[in-house]
């Protein structure tokens, strides 16, 4: 029945059983900015006689188990972000830990999940009624192979059976499906017992943001002509300080000012750390997503790693290579290398299995282990990227980039020259600098102005930086002759909507830096040993020196 009605949905309005749900229960109204909300997962015996949430500060009282719990504090409106922290305890099989970690998070964060699913998914169905069914053909059968190899290969592979027989893949699923039925639960429902869910759901659809990209243009759906035509997604920057004092990572997220709905995550799993070394995450995220996205994540396994997107104008690699069965998506993928590794080495071999040709990016993956304060750092293996196109990825060790330049930069144009070519960005370079590695606007302006870079004030002037109406690296043959899109911190929406543009992607889109996240070396250490995250920066589009948000001509 379940996907009889998700069929419906994706034919017209993705998730109408959502709608339904919504419907007999609105949501409440935001109100101000409030302290900490806790809810405690509770069971009384075992799971199998289901999962009780409770709310406020105090434990599970006359249950007699607390699985999980969770505190969340709705600060949108003061820094840009929610702020939510979910930790599940031992003594249960990982998968009800994993469901348990679920459910706080659906009751903690349900208004805000309802605004992020209106904001991003509720009309992507709309007007593309065949793409829809052929999108749905896609994911179900795609999801229909995960169930059956999850389960085929749970004894076989560490990659779908590495914790105590039950599989990465699986306690992926099912911390999602936790999220879900807690989301859809109306009041007065109490019992919710553990299940491991491969289906389509709201929850699955806001995990797929990033793979749209590439679903979207290998399906022919139509792009909205406010949307960002060429996935340019991020700007990042990695930098060492000279003297070996620091060494800072940092990130701005570039999207559509609809998904600004933001939430800082942490989780904390009671796996076995020998096993599971990435068991504590601390992630830019969005309501609903179990992965960050933007991407930025470190792990108590000492790593640190994000991404930038790139773009993949070989349109027949989409048709050759993306398939619903032998591959995972993205969001699976990095989910579970942040879990497993226990260096940059190892992240990027781990990602690198059943590609699935979606959601392309350059990551940049560090190992903050490494990292020694005053000393030069080590030859190999500080930091690994990995560059995916649909059919292959290929990775490479970068620290001698690091040690040589004190910097390496990730803006959304790869790195490795055979990406660079089987993706179609050599082609597009030979015209235009925009699509060349180290000529791009923001190459140059983090090439020029990395050396300023001192401390985390002077990082985040260059991150935030966006000057693009004076600095002669944003300049270009268009009208007006500047464009907002080259800046560290785009503001796509700032380009005047009747201009004429060299690049399409230089003019006016719904399309903007949203953010600011920045960690130095005594934040990565403090994730491994102390198990605390410091918070991202800021939450917000740059404002200086552009003015502010301009809506007008966004629908």
């Amino acid at each position: 029945v379940l996907r009889w009605v998700l069929a419906a949905a994706l034919c017209a309005l993705v998730a109408a059983e959502s709608k339904d749900w919504i419907k007999d229960n609105p949501p409440p109204p935001p109100g101000k900015p409030v302290d900490y909300q806790y809810v405690s997962i509770c069971v009384n015996g075992t799971a199998e006689n289901g999962l009780i949430p409770l709310k406020g500060k105090a434990a599970c009282g006359d249950y007699h188990d607390q699985v999980a719990v969770g505190r969340y504090a709705n600060k949108v409106n003061e820094t840009g972000w929610g702020i939510l922290e979910v930790e599940t305890f031992g003594g249960f099989p990982n998968d009800v830990q994993a469901f348990a970690a679920g459910m706080a998070e659906g009751e903690l964060t349900r208004l805000q999940i309802y605004y992020h699913y209106r904001n991003t998914i509720e009309d992507l169905c709309k007007g593309y009624r065949n793409y829809c069914k052929d999108l749905y053909r896609y994911l179900t059968k795609h999801l229909d192979w995960l169930r059956v190899t999850t389960n085929e290969n749970a004894a076989k592979d560490p990659y779908w059976a590495h914790v105590s027989n039950w599989s990465l893949v699986k306690l992926v699923f099912s911390q999602m499906t936790g999220i879900y039925e807690s989301y859809r639960r109306k009041e007065g429902d109490e019992q919710v017992k553990p299940a491991i869910g491969f289906d389509l759901h709201p929850i699955y659809m806001i995990q797929l943001s990033g793979e749209l990209f590439d679903i979207n243009k290998w399906l022919n759906k139509t792009l909205d002509p406010q949307e960002y035509p060429e996935a340019g997604k991020c700007s990042a920057l990695l930098k060492v300080t000279d003297d070996y004092s620091d060494m800072f990572f940092s990130h701005v997220a570039m999207s559509g000012l609809n998904t600004m709905n933001r939430i800082l995550k942490l989780y904390k799993f009671a796996y076995d750390k020998k096993d599971v070394p990435g068991r504590i995450v601390s992630f830019s995220g969005y309501a609903g997503a179990m992965s960050s996205a933007d991407d930025y994540t470190l792990t108590s396994g000492g790593l640190a790693s994000i991404e930038t997107t790139n773009a993949v104008f070989n349109e027949t690699l989409y048709q050759l290579y993306i398939k619903p069965e032998g591959q995972v998506h993205c969001w699976v993928r990095s989910f579970i290398s942040n879990a497993l590794a226990r260096s940059a080495k190892d992240w990027v071999d781990i990602f690198a299995k059943y590609n699935s040709g979606t959601y392309n990016n350059q990551w940049v993956v560090v190992d903050y282990k490494k990292f020694k304060r005053g000393q030069r750092l080590p030859d190999t293996d500080v930091v690994w990227i990995l560059e995916q196109i649909p059919g292959y990825t290929e990775q490479r060790d970068v620290t001698w980039f690091l040690n040589t330049y004190k910097y390496f930069p990730s803006y959304n144009v790869p790195y490795l020259s055979s990406i660079s070519r089987l993706s179609g960005f050599s082609e597009k370079a030979k015209k235009f600098n925009w699509y060349k590695w180290g000529h791009s606007p923001r190459a140059q302006i983090f090439d020029r102005d990395h050396h300023k870079v001192v401390d985390i004030d002077s990082l985040t002037t260059l991150m935030r930086y966006n000057d693009y109406t004076h600095d002669p690296l944003s300049r270009c043959k268009c009208n007006p002759p500047y464009t907002a899109e080259a800046g560290i911190s785009a503001r796509g929406d700032l380009n005047p909507s009747n201009g004429t543009w060299e690049v399409e992607g230089m003019g006016f889109r719904n399309h903007a830096g949203l953010d600011y996240k920045v960690r130095g070396a005594e934040c990565g250490h403090q994730l491994r040993d102390v198990q605390q995250a410091a918070l991202p920066r800021l939450g917000r589009p740059t404002l200086r020196p552009p003015p502010a948000l301009r809506v007008d001509g966004i629908t």
